[in-house]
């Protein structure tokens, strides 16, 4: 299916899907199916493990799960219609770094006994591409305890099921992120961007600019987040804090970037995109509600830098594009999600977003426009 026909696809459209995918695999209906989205980080990378602030825009582009018992005590048969693959795991059983290891974890987290006496089964359908950027393994883990609530008539609300789904991905998958991808998924607007504050978690509902678009663009390069990198930043960042005598680089303020810039490379680097990175985000948030897009445009360029040059989670494929898309006629553009490939989100002229998108197919062969909201 191609990536127009993806973003054309409706939240009750997939929800339909996935039903009929679970009763072509399994021959019966599902007892619950529940979906969630995928979402651009507009700005605010890396730091939300660092109790920083973050800027999420949640996607018409979302993983839907069905759910339904199974047929053997402790089993839980999947299937995934996006692989085209099956895998059954044994409820007692550990991540073994497959893509079946998300619903495992929060089938073990959402019951405290799961599938010990009949077992269950579960299909997935998804509009939302993997690996590029955008969140799909916590759109993945929030629609999969959606509906295992729904099966269990519990009820989890925001941010409940953000951390539940955050505590797997760390825990129990083994990659140590924050909880922004989770949070976002689960209390995203559609056409609305949201403002987190991931140490208190408090959030605000923040319009969209009137004139102007986001488009996110797959640069080619895709990305596995539990690849050391990810993790490698995480300790530097760990490092920097005991370094600096502060619990969170969240703590830092401006007046210790002095002391930042002294730090052994790398740590002086992570500190000092963290620190700069918060900054910008509260000014893009300021940006937002005044509607000046110009504003928020050298932001996401300022931060993109950062992230190339301090934090260095970019690659030269995603530079390339994120200066090719500056070229085209953005007004900002910056590498959004955990970087080391995945997608680049730009701030498009409404009246020119059709023309932009042709010359960045063009120029750009093995870039998918994903989203434009």
């Amino acid at each position: 299916m191609s990536d127009d026909a993806l973003a054309s696809v409706t939240r009750n459209d997939l929800l339909e899907q996935v039903t009929q995918v679970f009763v072509d695999r399994y021959g019966v209906c599902p007892e619950a199916v529940a979906s969630a989205p995928g979402r651009v980080n507009l700005l605010g990378e890396h730091t939300d493990y660092n109790g920083g602030f973050v800027l999420p825009m949640t996607l018409d582009l979302e993983v839907a799960v069905a759910l339904g018992a199974g047929a053997n005590a402790g089993a839980i048969d999947i299937y995934s219609d996006t692989f085209d693959e099956s895998k059954r795991r044994v409820v007692d059983e550990e991540a073994v770094g497959h893509w079946s290891d998300y619903i495992l974890g929060c089938l073990r987290a959402a019951y405290r006994e799961p599938t010990a006496d009949a077992g269950c089964r579960v299909a997935v359908a998804a509009t939302l591409p993997i690996g590029a950027g955008i969140s799909s393994s916590a759109a993945l883990e929030v629609a999969m305890l959606r509906t295992a609530a729904a099966l269990s008539e519990t009820h989890m609300d925001i941010t409940e099921t953000a951390k539940l789904a955050q505590r797997v991905e760390r825990d129990f998958v083994g990659m140590p992120c924050g909880i922004m991808d989770q949070f976002a998924a689960a209390a995203g607007s559609r056409g609305k961007a949201v403002f987190l504050d991931t140490r208190s978690l408090e959030f605000e509902i923040v319009p969209l600019f009137s004139e102007h678009r986001f488009v996110v663009v797959h640069s080619g390069v895709r990305h596995q987040l539990t690849d050391d990198g990810y993790a490698t930043r995480v300790a530097e960042c760990r490092a920097a804090c005991a370094a600096l005598g502060v619990e969170e680089l969240r703590d830092l303020d401006s007046t210790d970037l002095a002391r930042i810039n002294e730090l052994e490379a790398p740590m002086n680097r992570r500190a000092r995109h963290v620190l700069t990175e918060n900054r910008r985000v509260l000014d893009a948030v300021k940006a937002m509600k005044a509607d000046d897009s110009a504003c928020f445009g050298t932001l996401m360029v300022e931060s993109h830098a950062s992230q190339r040059d301090d934090y260095q989670v970019s690659v030269p494929e995603v530079d390339a594009l994120v200066d090719g898309a500056l070229r085209a006629g953005a007004v900002g553009a910056r590498l959004t999600g955990g970087g080391f490939g995945g997608s680049v989100v730009a701030l498009v002229d409404g009246a020119n977003v059709d023309a932009w998108c042709r010359s960045i197919r063009g120029r750009f062969p093995s870039a998918r426009i994903l989203a434009v909201t």
